[in-house]
């Protein structure tokens, strides 16, 4: 390892300009780098109309952030009329990055998603060390599948997948790989997220009693969500257990409002529109996890993590997840929450049945899954792997230049 002088500068890509997972993921890291040991510098993108809250806490916390008009893979661009304006603006968001690349003498270029691919083509043509942070398990389409996991082995030198689920599954595709992709889990803030936070004030405002169970989902509205299997779960709990509530708590995608409008007609039609709130975005999250008795994540794809989940365990909730991806990892069936099939409202029903019903058991999984949150996925590990991963690729690319005399 090589000794810097001047702080490494590290150029962030990101996909998005809001604070759900992903975006919170980066937030958290780049605010808690050693600022003596490197200069963070965080580009999102200007394709949406983002409302800015990223970029809003970046700025509190003392990191530059700017909005570049540049490709984000999106599920428009994969449509044959979309692919034309997706090159256009890759190859522009590359040209753009490259120029930043060098007006700001950027050390390490990390891509935060799979969604961005400026970032690894800048870092290419640059000759710069690149970090790829993977947050996604793609399956389908199959050629996208192979194309990112591909992509991210051949264009970085190392490759963050955020679980093991994702690693393997990189992997799948690019097994030769392994020698470059390091997992670092997400980690949670648990002087944020802790038990004690005083969630009734936001309960009476979504007009819920202390003596009503409320089970939340907390996060994107987006079909692989599976909001729809939890609204179905609580039309089969509504009638058994009627001291039970249900909130989601996120929205859409900024300018696509289908999923919410379907989420909504099903809500009416299951009868649960008195039962049923779906609360918008909320920015204080510990209070949200605060306000809950129960967070589940009902996914039907896999979770690749699932940011909520340790969230909810840092908070002493019990998690009611789907048995695959992410929450195989960060949920101990029985012991922190309970895991059910994926696409099974009537098993998911039981399984938040059995919750409503014993305020000891839940209780109980919330106090283990508080002390998983604070031995297994806290801050230091997670600031200290991303230390190690940045200083080894600016150090491996530093001893080539030295021996080829550049």
């Amino acid at each position: 390892m090589i000794i810097m002088a001047d702080p490494l500068r590290v150029l962030y890509v990101h996909s998005s300009d809001e604070l759900y997972g992903s975006d919170i993921v980066l937030y958290e890291l780049v605010r808690r780098l050693d600022r003596d040991r490197f200069w963070p510098l965080v580009v999102v993108p200007a394709d949406l109309p983002y409302r800015g809250e990223l970029r809003e806490a970046l700025a509190q916390a003392g990191v530059p952030a700017v909005r570049l008009n540049m490709a984000v893979l999106r599920r428009r661009y994969l449509r044959p009329a979309g692919l034309p304006v997706f090159l256009w603006r890759l190859a522009y968001g590359t040209a753009q990055l490259i120029r930043l690349i060098r007006r700001e003498h950027i050390d390490v270029v990390h891509s935060n998603t799979a969604a961005v691919w400026c970032g690894a083509l800048a870092a290419r043509l640059t000759g710069q060390p690149h970090v790829w942070h993977i947050h996604e398990i793609i399956r389908r389409p199959a050629w996208l599948r192979r194309g990112v996991a591909r992509a991210a082995v051949a264009l970085s030198d190392r490759v963050v997948a955020i679980s093991n689920a994702v690693r393997d599954h990189l992997l799948a595709d690019a097994p030769d790989g392994t020698g470059r992709i390091v997992v670092i889990p997400d980690a949670v803030d648990t002087e944020r997220f802790r038990p004690d936070v005083d969630g009734s004030a936001l309960r009476r405002a979504w007009g819920y009693h202390e003596d009503e169970v409320l089970i939340g989902q907390v996060g994107r509205i987006h079909t692989w969500k599976g909001q729809d299997v939890f609204a179905q779960a609580a039309a089969l709990l509504k009638d058994r257990h009627p001291q039970a509530r249900f909130v989601i708590v996120g929205d859409i995608v900024p300018g696509q409002p289908a999923p919410r409008e379907r989420l909504v007609a099903l809500i009416r039609e299951l009868g649960l529109s008195d039962r049923f709130l779906l609360a918008g975005y909320h920015r204080d999250a510990p209070q949200v996890m605060a306000a809950l008795d129960v967070l589940v994540q009902p996914s039907v794809e896999p979770e690749p993590f699932g940011m909520t989940v340790i969230e909810a365990l840092a908070t002493g909730k019990p998690v009611v997840a789907t048995a695959h991806g992410g929450p195989l990892e960060t949920v101990r069936d029985g012991e922190t929450g309970l895991l059910v099939p994926p696409g099974d409202p009537t098993a998911l029903a039981e399984a938040l049945a059995s919750l409503i019903d014993d305020a000891a058991l839940r209780s109980r999984l919330g106090q283990a899954g508080r002390q998983r949150a604070e031995t297994v996925y806290g801050f230091s590990a997670h600031i200290a792997a991303f230390t190690a991963v940045y200083e080894a690729v600016a150090a491996a690319t530093w001893n080539s230049r030295q021996e080829e005399g550049v």
